[in-house]
């Protein structure tokens, strides 16, 4: 992979992790429009670790201003130790359906269209859980992430607005479930590519990828952060819609 293609995939990958865009659903519709190599397994892996270490970055830098959106430290380690595990028995047992039939633009335009009404939920309706509750809900629904076009931070966030958790809060709890699921399956992912020997990308297309996915990830925090602030969601929503409808009707 060239070095604009590893940059390129690097922005890609940093803007829409942490917004409500799917980045999986992103690549597969910028590969095909553009005429361009989907990002492999190995590129892939490190791009997503330049997400994960810009959201340690974060909490790193902000965690005491941030307490009052996290929960005390014993729900964190009970969610840091069970958010990953529906949505990465769903793509263990599924693998080959998910990076195979999923990546087909039908799914992956219906799926845009299912995040985009996701994170539009809580503007029709609101119900209240308890906390647990709905850490527990966010759990189960990332399940919907491993379908390319379906946004993991959208289906969280959505979830958690629909139950009651405040836009800042629902974003933050999102982040932190981000953790976990990035860095388990990029391991997982890192140990298959080096038991069969298919580590396919060169050095330097990596180091590319991995930093301007770092940079652009923090950023994307940033601006997820301010959009929790205005409480813009509803754009999201309808970005999400209306991508998934234009790419069924050119289909």
């Amino acid at each position: 992979m060239d070095i604009f293609t590893s940059i390129f995939y690097g922005v890609v990958q940093g803007l829409t992790e942490f917004l409500p865009i799917s980045s999986s659903g992103h690549n597969v519709l910028l590969a095909k429009l553009f005429d361009i190599k989907a990002p492999s397994l190995s590129f892939d892996i490190f791009a997503h670790l330049g997400s994960m270490l810009a959201i340690l970055f974060f909490f790193y830098r902000n965690f005491d201003n941030e307490k009052e959106n996290l929960p005390e430290t014993s729900l964190i380690i009970k969610i840091s130790l069970l958010s990953w595990i529906p949505i990465l028995l769903v793509g263990y047992f599924f693998r080959d359906f998910f990076d195979g039939s999923a990546r087909e633009l039908e799914i992956v335009s219906t799926s845009f269209v299912v995040s985009g009404i996701f994170i539009s939920l809580h503007l029709f309706k609101q119900y209240k859980l308890k906390f647990f509750q709905i850490i527990f809900l966010m759990s189960v629904f990332q399940i919907l992430a491993a379908f390319p076009g379906i946004s993991r931070s959208g289906i969280t966030i959505g979830i958690g607005l629909f139950f009651g958790l405040s836009p800042r809060r629902a974003v933050i709890i999102s982040f932190l479930m981000s953790v976990p699921v990035i860095f388990l399956a990029s391991s997982y992912d890192l140990y298959i590519i080096l038991v069969n020997n298919k580590f396919d990308q060169n050095i330097y297309s990596i180091i590319i990828s991995l930093l301007f996915s770092f940079f652009v990830s923090f950023l994307g925090i940033k601006l997820m952060l301010l959009i929790a602030r205005n409480y813009n969601f509803k754009w999201f929503g309808i970005y999400n819609i209306l991508i998934g409808i234009i790419i069924l009707a050119f289909l």
